[in-house]
């Protein structure tokens, strides 16, 4: 991690830029205006001179004019421009007409870690302004003179050659640039955080911060409470019959149950089971699994009981290891250990039923 010497003003900024030679070199030229923030190896950690009343702080990308990467012929179509850089910049610094400065810092775009990105925001950042990445795996800019964590969300802008090359991807009918596609826009997000510095070197949120969402689980019990005699009753002959098959619930089994499934799917043309490598009924319609927790006779009941011994093997088997090795649980007694393990167990099925059969919904909330 190379070191970077903390701005803490427009001005310094500023005087910065002026103060550092630009990069020339057989890959780069004068033109180019490539003057690092930081150590001269690192050259794409840099300061970009947008306007005299604005610089931004680069650690390369798909914004930056010189170190941008990938779709070339997009880039040509639709070249970057200054507001460009201004806009998708991880930190950009401006001096406004009436001489109060601000600072606004975004995170990164997508859904995957940005390590890089949040290096340089850990080192560029004033020292005012902290970043964090908070218990929840949630970014966030830390303020010292409030003493308050702002959440800072990941983008979802990105340049118009950007934009204009996933969506000729998705047009071809890639499932992986559509969901990408999805998460990305030209216009202006409002996913960024601006503050205010003050004549103390002090820091003041502009604005409003923008609200955290968070993904959690409700059960639609409505219709779950119609299944419940049926779910118990799976359960009751998993946990019944796993004594006697624990020893054969391994990768070779399930992959025979995989396969005696798929003869049964085709015998009896069931077009709601799809195969899968990884786990039994996973990829299985939901309608389907209503199906089998109500008839008695379905074809594949018994298949769908070992795959919920799977589920009960799972636990038992990741506690006890626990247990014996003294990791955790080894200060139970052996009649509260058991009693912790049905209920762990009992939780663990639920949970897995309830995504099976569609009992379980997933929703954005304001947290």
């Amino acid at each position: 991690m190379t070191y970077i010497s903390k701005l803490d003003s427009f001005d310094e900024v500023a005087a910065k830029y002026a103060s550092t030679e630009p990069v020339v070199s057989k890959q780069h030229t004068k033109e180019e205006d490539i003057r690092p923030i930081g150590g001269r190896r690192r050259k794409w950690e840099r300061i970009i001179r947008v306007r005299p009343n604005c610089y931004a702080l680069s650690c390369g990308g798909h914004y930056d004019p010189v170190f941008s990467w990938g779709w070339s012929e997009k880039l040509k179509e639709f070249p970057l421009r200054p507001q460009d850089v201004e806009r998708l910049a991880p930190i950009v610094w401006r001096k406004h007409k009436d001489g109060t400065e601000t600072i606004t810092i975004r995170s990164g775009q997508g859904d995957w870690q940005h390590n890089g990105w949040y290096s340089f925001l850990s080192r560029a950042l004033p020292r005012e302004l902290w970043f964090r990445i908070n218990r929840q795996g949630r970014q966030a800019i830390y303020n010292r003179a409030e003493g308050k964590e702002y959440y800072l969300p990941k983008t979802k802008t990105v340049p118009r050659h950007v934009y204009e090359n996933l969506k000729d991807q998705a047009n071809k009918n890639s499932d992986w640039y559509k969901k990408h596609l999805r998460n990305c826009m030209v216009d202006f997000d409002n996913m960024s955080l601006t503050f205010k510095r003050t004549k103390e070197g002090k820091f003041e949120l502009v604005g409003e911060a923008p609200k955290e969402f968070v993904k959690r689980t409700r059960v639609l019990k409505d219709q779950k409470v119609k299944y419940k005699a049926a779910i118990d009753a799976i359960y009751d002959w998993a946990m019944t019959m796993y004594p006697l098959m624990r020893t054969q619930l391994n990768w070779n089994f399930r992959n025979e149950t995989g396969k005696r499934l798929e003869d049964i799917a085709k015998e009896h043309s069931i077009k709601d089971w799809v195969p899968s490598w990884n786990a039994l009924f996973v990829r299985a319609n939901p309608n389907l699994i209503r199906k089998i927790l109500t008839d008695e006779q379905h074809p594949m009941r018994y298949e769908f009981g070992i795959a919920a011994m799977f589920e009960i093997h799972d636990v038992v088997d990741h506690m006890g290891r626990h247990r014996q090795n003294g990791w955790t649980h080894a200060d139970l007694s052996d009649e509260d250990f058991e009693k912790l393990r049905r209920s762990k167990t009992r939780a663990a099925y639920v949970k897995w039923i309830n995504k099976m059969a569609g009992f379980a919904k997933t929703v954005k909330e304001e947290k």
